[in-house]
C-alpha cells in the first residue's frame, strides 16, 4: 500500500520539473537557430512532461469499476480536449487585459497551471491507494460472484459444501459469501468493459456527462466540508 504513493508523487515531482525547459525554451530571445541547447531545452521538457500523461490512465482504470472505465476515460478525454481551448483563450485574454506580451502570458499559464496540476497529483497520493484497495474487493466480488455461477451450473455441491470452498479460496479478503448469489450486491450483473471500449455511442456519452457531474458534486461536497 505504501508503495503506491510514490506514482502520483513521481508525477507530482515531474510536472513540477517540467515547467523548467519549457520556460527557459520560451525564455530565450536568443535563440534564432536550431542551436543544441533550444533543442536540449525541447527534448528534456518533451520527455519529462509525458512522464505524468502516461501514468495517469492506469490510475483512473485501477480506481474505477468496468462499467464506467470507458465513461472515465472518455471524460478524461474531454477534459484534455477542452484545455488544449482553453489555454489559448487564456492567453488572448491576459495579452487583452493586462497588456502582458506572448511570451509572459506563455510563461504564467505554464507556471501557474503546472503548478496547480503538480499540487493536485501530490494530494492524488493520499487518496489513491484508499480508492484502489475499495476497488480490488469491489473486482474480488465481481470473480466470486463469478466463481459461484460457474459452480451452481456445473457441480452439485451441497450450500455447506461451497462455503467451506469459498473460504478456502478466498480466506485472505473480507468481502464475505457470495454462494448462489449470481450478482454483486445483489442487484449489479456482471458487466464487462468491452461493451464500451469497442464502441462510443449515446448511452456512452449520457454516461460520461453523469460522471462528470457526479465528479464535480464530490469535489463541490469536498471543499464546503474543508470550509471552517
Amino acid at each position: 500500500g505504501a508503495d503506491r504513493k510514490f506514482l502520483p508523487i513521481f508525477m507530482a515531482v515531474s510536472t513540477f520539473f517540467g515547467i523548467g525547459p519549457f520556460v527557459a525554451l520560451l525564455g530565450g530571445h536568443s535563440y534564432n537557430r536550431a542551436g543544441w541547447l533550444p533543442c536540449l531545452y525541447s527534448f528534456s521538457g518533451g520527455c519529462i512532461a509525458s512522464l505524468p500523461s502516461v501514468n495517469i490512465r492506469p490510475c483512473i482504470i485501477n480506481c474505477n469499476p468496468p462499467e464506467i472505465r470507458g465513461a472515465a476515460l472518455t471524460t478524461a478525454n474531454l477534459i484534455i480536449n477542452l484545455a488544449r481551448g482553453a489555454g489559448p483563450s487564456c492567453l488572448t485574454s491576459m495579452i487583452s487585459i493586462w497588456g502582458v506580451s506572448r511570451v509572459d502570458g506563455f510563461n504564467i499559464l505554464v507556471t501557474v497551471f503546472w503548478t496547480i496540476t503538480a499540487i493536485q497529483l501530490a494530494l492524488l497520493s493520499k487518496t489513491l491507494p484508499v480508492d484502489q484497495d475499495k476497488m480490488e474487493k469491489e473486482l474480488a466480488s465481481y470473480a466470486i460472484s463469478a466463481i459461484t455461477n460457474i459452480g451452481n451450473d456445473y457441480c452439485s455441491l451441497s450450500h455447506d459444501d461451497c462455503n467451506t470452498v469459498q473460504n478456502e479460496l478466498f480466506s485472505r479478503s473480507d468481502i464475505g459469501s457470495y454462494c448462489g448469489d449470481t450478482t454483486v450486491d445483489g442487484d449489479i450483473s456482471l458487466f464487462s468493459i468491452e461493451n464500451q471500449s469497442l464502441s462510443f455511442d449515446a448511452t456512452a456519452a449520457k454516461q460520461s456527462l453523469r460522471f462528470m457531474s457526479g465528479a464535480l458534486r464530490e469535489i463541490g461536497g469536498g471543499l464546503l466540508s474543508n470550509q471552517p
